[in-house]
């Protein structure tokens, strides 16, 4: 009799187990990535025939903050490039595999840096919702082509915002951060150590302190896809700012653009509203100290009259990163 309730119960158990399966379930069974699932191959499926192989399809996205100038994007896959005359939609046909698409930008315009900022995504027929913008403005500078970033330290590009015009992108993510050269947590003392930020010596640039940092953390996070930020040398500052329509004339020292300018089309001598929508008419630091007055001044561009100037290392002035290509 024992045997045979024993025997019965063992039934009834295996019995419960697949009924248990069968009408509830569990969720592990729609696991798409576990191998014993229906689920985990078509999802392989999906990945490997319709992903991962060449096929024809179109790209289709946006570009922004070109300014004036034509960009070409181009599939390294199979060669086929597109054009485009401005900021706005694009579509372009290839042969390629929509998983491993390379767009590249052959040759980049005067004036703007331009990058895949998203590749977009795969609608199971065409590439779709990619964006290329333009976050970086362009200068050459003693035969260096340097690429600065388009926002204020503590702003950062947005390629939908549309503060200077639709489409064009702008500064619209944060907003721009005055920061100190040196400051007393630092060890800077006006009188005892006013070198505390650039190693102790008014030759060296500055190494310590939130101005040092505030390009260090853009390599850090590799802003724009780039690792090589620093601070621009007030030399180099002078080659973004705008007198005049033109610009013509060379900026240099503290006369700024009083002598080369419109002030009636520029005022303040800013640099190009276009090209950096956030631009403040105030002081921007450069990494090196003014050496008179006792080492407690850092040297700044002025943004408002545009010209080579001097802040006490203690106040507050703003930051534009550069990095080199």
């Amino acid at each position: 009799m024992e045997r045979n309730f024993l025997h019965l119960f063992k039934v009834a158990l295996v019995l419960g187990i697949f009924l248990l399966n069968l009408f509830c379930l569990p969720d592990w069974k729609q696991n798409s990535g576990d191998p014993f699932t229906k689920e985990y191959w078509e999802n392989r499926l999906l990945e490997n025939d319709i992903i991962a192989y060449q096929r024809t399809f179109l790209v289709e996205g946006k570009v922004t903050g070109l300014n004036q100038t034509t960009l070409t994007i181009l599939s390294s896959s199979d060669g086929s490039y597109t054009t485009v005359n401005g900021n706005g939609f694009f579509s372009m046909l290839v042969y390629a595999s929509p998983k491993y698409l390379q767009l590249t930008i052959p040759t980049q315009p005067s004036n703007v840096h331009c990058i895949v900022w998203d590749r977009g995504d795969w609608d199971g027929f065409k590439l779709i919702n990619v964006q290329i913008s333009c976050p970086f403005a362009k200068t050459v500078v003693s035969g260096k082509t340097l690429l600065w970033d388009r926002c204020t330290y503590g702003s950062s590009w947005n390629p939908m915002g549309n503060t200077v015009g639709e489409g064009l992108g702008d500064c619209s993510i944060g907003n721009p951060e005055p920061l100190q050269f040196c400051t007393a947590k630092d060890g800077y003392n006006s009188t005892t150590n006013p070198n505390a930020c650039n190693g102790g010596n008014n030759s060296q640039l500055v190494s310590v302190g939130d101005v040092y940092r505030s390009c260090v953390s853009r390599s850090a996070l590799k802003a724009y896809q780039r690792e090589n930020w620093r601070l621009p040398l007030y030399t180099e500052m002078f080659s973004v700012i705008r007198c005049s329509a033109t610009n013509t004339g060379v900026i240099t020292g503290e006369d700024g653009c009083s002598a080369v300018g419109d002030s009636t089309k520029y005022s303040g001598a800013t640099a190009d509203p276009i090209l950096f929508p956030n631009a403040q008419a105030a002081h921007y630091w450069g990494p090196q100290t003014f050496p008179g007055l006792g080492d407690v001044q850092g040297i700044t561009v002025n943004f408002d009259p545009g010209n080579e100037s001097y802040l006490n290392k203690d106040l507050n002035a703003f930051v534009r990163c550069v990095s080199d290509l």
